[in-house]
């Protein structure tokens, strides 16, 4: 009887010990498994970008590009003055001149000319406008690169992929669905993880590595719209009216220098 007590302790024994130290190892592996899931929630593979957002951050985008625009527009403006004025010219002249005089022809020569010229000085500032858009723009895109291929390291994304996000502003009356359809329309990605957006992360990064624009971020998403397409149709866009659209004054005839005029953005 002694000996059956004396087996039962033993056994007693070593079932608490066995007890203990499945606690024991239970309480160890769980901060491990517990750093385990939060790195592999750390380590995303895929992440995503609203890059219309970031890009409307950048001061190239928020600061230069609309200084640029504006210039754009002034060049029309002053080309437009310069059709008023050749038209105000060839109505006083056909007032005070018979048609095929001498006098006629040349005063009416000197009207073309001056219009060709205002043409080809109007072409040529908007080659050069429009070449430096598409060299800021691509300068902005590459910095919007270099902060994504950043964030990306740092949270272990092997693939950045495009969201876009359409807002509109109140008054405009947009309604929701509307703004959804559109978002849908141009997204590849229909439903993502909350934190798979790595959109404020780019922000962040972007700002501390090329500062914040002076002004409000862009909220005209035209200019970050197919960048290349819109490069290669601006580079060919001319002044909404030429010279031989004027009424009344005929289309001069191509000269070296009116000849060169399209393609003069093209030679620099």
């Amino acid at each position: 009887m002694k000996h059956v007590r004396l087996i039962l302790t033993a056994l007693l024994c070593a079932s608490l010990c066995v007890a203990v130290e499945t606690a024991q190892a239970q309480q160890t592996a769980a901060p491990a498994n517990g750093a385990t899931a939060q790195r592999a929630q750390r380590n995303l593979l895929v992440g995503v970008v609203d890059l219309r957002s970031v890009l409307s951050n950048h001061p190239i985008v928020a600061d230069q590009i609309p200084a640029l625009t504006q210039k754009l527009q002034m060049v029309q403006i002053e080309f437009t003055k310069a059709q008023q004025e050749a038209q105000e010219q060839l109505g006083k002249l056909q007032q005070t001149c018979k048609v095929g005089t001498p006098e006629y022809d040349e005063q009416m020569g000197a009207i073309r000319k001056a219009l060709s010229d205002a043409q080809f000085k109007a072409e040529d500032a908007q080659q050069k406008i429009v070449m430096e858009r598409t060299q800021l723009l691509f300068r902005a895109y590459k910095d919007l690169q270099a902060a994504i291929q950043e964030v990306a390291k740092q949270n272990g994304v092997l693939i950045v992929h495009s969201k876009v996000k359409i807002t509109a502003e109140p008054e405009a009356n947009v309604s929701e669905e509307f703004l959804t359809l559109q978002e849908a329309d141009q997204n590849t990605i229909v439903w993502n993880r909350p934190e798979c957006d790595i959109t404020e992360q780019v922000k962040k990064q972007l700002a501390s590595a090329v500062g914040a624009p002076k002004g409000n971020a862009a909220m005209d998403s035209s200019p970050l719209a197919n960048l290349g397409a819109q490069a290669i149709s601006a580079s060919q866009a001319q002044p909404q009216q030429s010279a031989g659209q004027v009424q009344g004054v005929a289309q001069p005839r191509p000269t070296a220098r009116t000849a060169a005029a399209p393609n003069a953005g093209a030679r620099r």
